[in-house]
Formats: structure tokens, sequence, C-alpha cells
């Protein structure tokens, strides 16, 4: 089982934090992401693991453009996420990721649709997308623009367990990683993107 640790932050200068990361980190080509995220109601007394009483899943449309070559690639998302608190009361997102690839979204759009899932948001993602390796540790780092809520640089850690201890490194090396793009702690943003995007 897999456990994205991540954080994201807002940008300011983007073509700063290109520059900084193309120096720093391997460049792995520019993505364009269309996502829809599916709400399925639970049955009467049923929570979902974060509490609500709906589950989400998420179907993406992406195209990967690298050395002039096109390539695409749907998934079928579901998380259970967490926000953890580290000793300092700073929040950092703990996701439990379980996904799966295919080439066409169609079947799986149509059974969505009869188990009575209902897209509740759409949101598009244009991305940058650099391999970042230091002192042992890897990162995967996307420079986002979100429309309409502007640029975010996303910064993800895989890792197989997510105990404090874990979750405390990771959160240290990411916020590293800001510092050495420009970015403050202040401009490190908690909510999810789709909490954002409900709120405008």
């Amino acid at each position: 089982m897999n456990y994205e640790i991540e954080l994201k932050a807002h940008v300011k200068n983007r073509e700063e934090v290109i520059e900084k990361l193309n120096k720093a980190a391997a460049y792995l080509g520019h993505t364009e992401k269309e996502d829809d995220y599916y709400h399925f109601e639970l049955l009467q007394g049923k929570v979902a693991p974060d509490g609500r009483d709906f589950i989400s899943a998420r179907i993406r449309k992406e195209t990967l453009t690298l050395n002039g070559e096109k390539s695409s690639t749907c998934y079928m998302t579901y998380k259970r996420k967490e926000i953890k608190k580290n000793e300092d009361g700073t929040e950092i997102e703990v996701n439990e990721e379980n996904e799966i690839t295919f080439e066409n979204a169609a079947p799986l759009e149509i059974l969505f649709s009869d188990l009575g899932g209902k897209i509740d948001l759409h949101k598009s993602k244009s991305v940058e997308q650099w391999s970042l390796c230091k002192n042992g540790e890897k990162a995967h780092v996307e420079l986002c623009e979100v429309p309409p809520l502007g640029d975010f640089l996303e910064i993800e850690i895989i890792k197989n367990q997510n105990d404090e201890e874990t979750v405390k490194k990771c959160k240290k090396f990411i916020e590293e990683i800001f510092a050495d793009c420009g970015i403050s702690k202040e401009m490190i943003e908690p909510r999810y993107y789709r909490d954002m995007l409900k709120s405008l």
C-alpha cells in the first residue's frame, strides 16, 4: 500500500521556480490533466473514512508531452484522505492512494453513472513536472496552473508507511525544496483544490 505525503504552495514567480527546478531536478515533461470528481452517496448510517456521508472517486484524462512526443492515459483514483498535524501544529496531507490506469474512460463513466455517481466537480491542471533526488530521498515536483486559482508548486513523496517519523522527515524535505525554490512557509496552502474551487 502506498501513501502520498504531499504539500502545495502558492507560486508568485513562475519563471523563477522553473529556472531553479531545471538546475536541481530532472524534467519529466508537460502534462494536461482533466479531472472529473464523482460523488457516491453512502447508505444511511454508513460513513467514509474521513467522516463524510459520501465517497469520491476521480477519473483523470491526462496527456503528456515530452521531447515532442505525446501520450495519453486515463486514471481512476480513490483516495482515503487524511490531514496530519505535526508537533509544531503545522499540517501535511497524507493520502492512501488506490489507482488504476486504462485507455478509454467511457466504460467506467457509464458504470459510475449507473451506480448513482454524479460529477460534483471538474478541475483542469496544466503541469510542468520534475523528479528531484537529494540525500537518498526522491520527490515528484509539479508546477501547476489551476484555473482560476493560479499557480501552485506541489511536492509529493511516495512511502509505504505513514508513521509519525516518516511523515515528519518527508515534511522537512518538502519544506527544504520549497525554500530552494524561493517559496516561504507562509505560502503553503493547506486546503484541497476541491474546497478552494467550491468556495469561489
